[in-house]
Order: structure tokens, then sequence, then C-alpha cells
């Protein structure tokens, strides 16, 4: 078994990819016209440049592009990198520790302003049945923790849960979620969140690498109808 802690994303990164991944509401801006949305999602990784050494990117149009240089050890992971938006941004970020327990930040340096536009920090605990995470980002004003823990790898069956509170707001917010392949090319997921937003989705593996979902969210406390449901497709490669 691996002993490296990986890198800054991989923190939290079961719990997020249950809870948001694929949804039809995410933390990105998508283009949106007349109630009608979409985005093109490019991303890869090219590993073994250099011993321990590899590059990964990602394309979001027409958000913008990341391209960034990872560095695995047994004991770290850094990473180093620029994103192509209005402004662009230098991002690093470091993770010490083990497969077992990690720490690590994450920096953007913003060029034309001089100043740090970003930097968290957080820890990730991982063991067989329990993947945990905390971390503080945005500026030191939303503390985050989240939980995965995998029932049945057979049926791909878990569940999971994150607090989020925003100092600045004085906000908490408490979301759960599963999934579960009722076939094993079929897999369905559920969430529901404090903020009384409920969301569903199933995806479908059409070929060996093509997957197909649908996604649907609702805001239940929203005033307006015209707000209150959102659906949304996608098609994606991963091979």
């Amino acid at each position: 078994m691996s002993k490296c802690p990986g890198i800054y994303n991989d923190i939290g990164k079961k719990a997020r990819d249950l809870l948001y991944k694929d949804y039809t509401q995410q933390s990105q801006v998508h283009y949106q016209d007349r109630g009608f949305g979409w985005s093109l999602d490019l991303a890869g990784q090219i590993n073994g440049i250099l011993p321990g050494l590899g590059t990964a990117f990602r394309f979001m149009i027409p958000y913008k592009s990341k391209v960034e240089l990872q560095y695995l050890h047994d004991y770290a992971g850094i990473t180093a990198g620029i994103s192509s938006a209005a402004n662009p941004l230098l991002n690093c970020s470091g993770v010490t520790g083990t497969s077992f327990l990690s720490l690590g930040t994450d920096l953007s340096y913003n060029p034309a302003t001089r100043q740090f536009d970003k930097y968290n920090g957080g820890l990730g605990v991982n063991i067989s049945i329990l993947n945990a995470s905390l971390t503080l980002n945005d500026m030191g004003d939303t503390l985050r923790a989240s939980c995965y823990s995998s029932i049945s790898p057979l049926t791909k069956t878990a569940i999971a849960a994150e607090f989020n509170h925003q100092y600045s707001r004085n906000e908490t917010t408490l979301t759960f979620g599963a999934q579960h392949a009722i076939f094993p090319v079929t897999l369905v997921k559920a969430r529901a969140s404090s903020d009384g937003t409920l969301g569903a989705l199933i995806q479908q593996q059409l070929f060996s690498s093509f997957f197909l979902t649908i996604a649907g969210d609702v805001d239940t406390r929203a005033s307006d109808n015209r707000k209150i449901s959102k659906i949304g497709m996608s098609l994606a490669f991963r091979p």
C-alpha cells in the first residue's frame, strides 16, 4: 500500500465527489442563457515524466483553464501551476503525512494585485471504513468538516456528510448524501441539505468509458417558482 498522502485536493475528495460531483448545482460557473446552461470540462493527467513527477491539466469552457505540475513523495505531495481567467493566478499547494494522516495548505497568488487570493488549510484521516477531513477555507472564513464511508464496494454503496460554517454570515449548512449501484452499470445518488436543497441523479455507463448522467436539484425554500427546480444532463468520457 502506498504511503504517499497524495495532493491537497485529495483531502475530503471522496465526500465531495459523492455530495457534489455530476449534480446540476456545482461550485463552478457555467454559461447560461435564458434558463439553459452548458459547459465543457476537459481534464487529464500525465505521470512518469520523472520519478515522482507528473502534470495535470483542466480546461473548463467558457470558464477557465488550469495547468499544474505535481510531485509525489512517500511522505509529501506538492503542486504548482497557473490558472488562466480574467486575471491569471499562481497556485501552489503542499501536503505532508502518510496515507493514514495528511496535513496541507493551498495558496493562490494574484500577480496583478500582489496579494493572496486564496489560502486554505486542512487535514485528512483515512482508515479502512472512514475518510474524514477538516479544512479552513476562504481566507479563514469557512470551516468545513466532512466524512465518507464505503458500505459495500461491490455495489458502490456509500454515505457522506458535510458540515459547513461561514463565520462572516454566521451560517451553518449540513449536507447528507448516499449512492448505490442498482445494476453494475447504473449508479444512483441523492443528497439533502439543511438549506432546503434536494438533489438526485442517475448515471448510466453506456460503454466501457462513456457515462450518461441525468441529474436534478430542487430548492424547496425558493420564493420564485421559476427557480425551484433544475434538471441537467451530461456525457462524460473517463478512461
